[in-house]
C-alpha cells in the first residue's frame, strides 16, 4: 500500500489486543467496556476468547502513520 502522505511504500503488519479493537468517537478516554455501548463506535475487531484480536495494518515510518481499512471486515482476522 502507498502512504497517501508521503507516497512511500507502507508495510504491512498487524495490531492485536487481548480484547475488542475499536475507534471511539471523540477525543475524552473512554471508560473500559464493549464498543457498543458507546454511540458512533466502529468495532474494528470482534473479541474472540481464544484468539484475542487482531486487524490489519499498513505502518508508514518515516509518517509514524499507521493505516486500518476496516472496508467489508478484510481487516478483521475473527471475521474471516
Amino acid at each position: 500500500m502507498i502512504c497517501p502522505y508521503c507516497g512511500k511504500e507502507m508495510e504491512k503488519g498487524l495490531i492485536q489486543s487481548p480484547q475488542e479493537i475499536a475507534w471511539l468517537k471523540g477525543d475524552k478516554k473512554h471508560m473500559f467496556g464493549r464498543a457498543v455501548l458507546h454511540e458512533g463506535s466502529v468495532i474494528l475487531s470482534q473479541l474472540s476468547v481464544m484468539k484475542g484480536s487482531a486487524v490489519t495494518a499498513y505502518l508508514c515510518r518515516d509518517c509514524k502513520k499507521v493505516l486500518i481499512d476496516y472496508s467489508d471486515r478484510i481487516s478483521d482476522y475473527n471475521a474471516r
